[in-house]
């Protein structure tokens, strides 16, 4: 989006040059008329001007004279020059100049209108080529690949002939996204950060020709601000001119972008400042995770975080075994928008939560025979995590997530397995463990004599027979794939009395833990030495 400025002492001719061209369809958001210098230099007070279209032969200085003092106040404006002469000393002057074009009046529609074009082709590729540069030296600041170090920063800034000075200070402003209402794509996440960015340039920066945009992670965008101030000046108007502006930019993004956002302003710094006035940013926000469409100073005395109140996993747990699932939800989702209510809620808070809740939910999986690593996979990856930790609405999504598919393996369990592929499932997950058919009975939800007997008709043998039988056939597992210790052995398969486990192995297979161990090195041994 671009700003035009058109000079000419006569008024008739430069609002025929506005009204000439249809500005809009070129991406030419303003465009403004000036009658003399005094008038053009006004303009450029009240906003940055993107191009100039300028006469020449002006009664109270000429355009020239107008175009020297933009190219040192203004150094981005470019400019195209109107003349009723073709007087070769005034394109000469104009060309030294620097400026675009030099055309003579009457300028034709169609002629202006490429012209334009091209011009505007020009500053959009010089500008995307000086981002990029920018951004990526910003992004190295961040990442450390540039040292926070004076004069080896004034050494990369000279090199790469960025538009900063050693005298100048910097503004950093970090944008933490919290949340889009609507879920999007991969495609739509690019989308709208570039939307994100437009409405930035637009209605923040508001074409600032040394103010930055930099994408730290999907959720978080800075800009660095420049200020050539002496230090003794402070930055309490400018400062306040940028809260503004970010107030009215959470309102674009609100009821446009469908996106809910805060703006954090932290202190001019010297360059070499920069990057841990960012980090205090960031940790700033992950400490005041409820602040949410609000503009924030980084020295805003906020009240301190107060007790939070605790969550009854307990409850929460039994509701998950019985299937109640409405209860179950409306509950926890209940208990996590009382937190969306205490503002000085830290990412601390979130995480110990988080970590409660999965202990909670393992726990109770386990309990049922389930493998909660298993079904659980995806959501416990580390990216999910931080985006699970990151705001309350986050962690509800969460919550929600993880107590769906739980309850869904848990029915699904009840549904498709047997009595005794539950008792079965029980032993297996338990091995190493005391296991009694109370424990077993308990689990199951029916007596201990019932499922006694029934286990017994349908395998033959007894509940104690077959854990013993389980527990020998792991112990001979480990004593041939592993060289664990035979006590550890014992311990694995749910034998803390060393002696008793090598008895009831040695009666059960005929030998004793350390001979069936050698008997089977030896066969190993001597199926090596045959094979070669």
């Amino acid at each position: 989006m671009y700003r035009l400025l058109i000079v000419d002492d006569e008024a008739f001719i430069a609002n025929g040059i506005k009204s000439s061209v249809d500005w809009q369809k070129l991406g030419i958001v303003s465009v403004s008329v000036a009658n003399n210098l005094r008038q053009a230099k006004e303009e450029f007070d009240k906003q940055p001007i993107d191009m100039m279209i300028c006469d020449i032969e002006m009664p109270q200085g000429s355009g020239l004279e107008l175009y020297e003092w933009v190219r040192e106040q203004h150094p981005h404006t470019e400019c195209i020059f109107l003349t009723c002469h073709a007087d070769f000393q005034y394109a000469k002057k104009a060309l030294q100049l620097g400026s675009f074009e030099y055309l003579l009046k009457p300028v034709p529609h169609d002629e202006l209108k490429l012209v334009m074009t091209k011009l505007i082709e020009k500053i959009r590729k010089e500008r995307e080529s000086a981002t990029m540069v920018t951004e990526r030296f910003w992004q190295d600041v961040l990442n450390q690949a540039i040292p926070s170090n004076m004069d080896k920063m004034m050494e990369v800034i000279d090199k790469q002939k960025l538009p900063y000075a050693r005298s100048m200070r910097f503004l950093p402003v970090v944008i933490s996204i919290q949340h889009w209402e609507k879920s999007l794509t991969a495609r739509d996440a690019q989308i709208m950060e570039y939307a994100l960015r437009n409405a930035l340039e637009e209605v923040v920066i508001q074409r600032a020709s040394s103010a930055q945009i930099v994408r730290i992670n999907p959720d978080y965008l800075l800009i660095v601000f420049t200020q050539d101030l002496p230090p003794a000046e402070g930055c309490d108007p400018f400062c306040k001119e940028i809260k503004s502006r970010c107030q009215a930019f959470i309102e674009v993004c609100n009821h446009y972008l469908y996106c809910h956002l805060s703006c954090y302003i932290g202190k001019l710094v010297q360059v070499h400042e920069v990057r841990d006035m960012v980090e205090v940013l960031m940790a700033f926000k992950k400490n005041q995770v409820n602040i949410v469409d609000r503009v924030i100073f980084i020295d805003e005395r906020l009240k301190k975080e107060s007790q939070l109140p605790l969550p009854p996993m307990n409850v929460w747990s039994e509701l998950i075994k019985q299937g109640n699932k409405k209860k179950l939800m409306d509950e926890s989702q209940q208990f996590l928008d009382s937190w969306k209510r205490i503002e000085c809620l830290g990412a601390k808070g979130l995480q110990q939560f988080y970590q409660s809740f999965l202990q909670m939910i393992l726990h109770t999986l386990q309990q049922q025979g389930l493998r909660a690593d298993e079904i659980f996979s995806d959501h416990l990856l580390p990216e999910r995590i931080l985006s699970a930790t990151r705001s309350v609405k986050d962690l509800q999504d969460w919550v929600r997530d993880v107590l769906e598919k739980a309850l869904v393996h848990i029915q699904g369990l009840d549904s498709s397995e047997t009595v005794v592929e539950k008792i079965k499932r029980y032993i297996a997950l338990h091995i190493d463990e005391e296991l009694s058919r109370q424990y077993i009975a308990d689990y199951i939800g029916l007596s201990p004599d019932y499922i006694v007997k029934l286990f017994k008709k349908e395998t033959g043998l007894s509940i104690s027979d077959y854990i013993l039988k389980e527990r020998i056939n792991l112990a001979k597992e480990l004593l041939t794939k592993t060289d664990t210790t035979i006590s550890n052995v014992a311990l694995a398969v749910g034998f803390s009395n060393f002696s008793y486990f090598s008895t009831l192995f040695k009666k059960e297979v005929s030998m004793t833990p350390q001979d069936y161990r050698k008997g089977f090195l030896c066969l190993k041994l001597e199926s090596r030495m045959s094979d070669s």
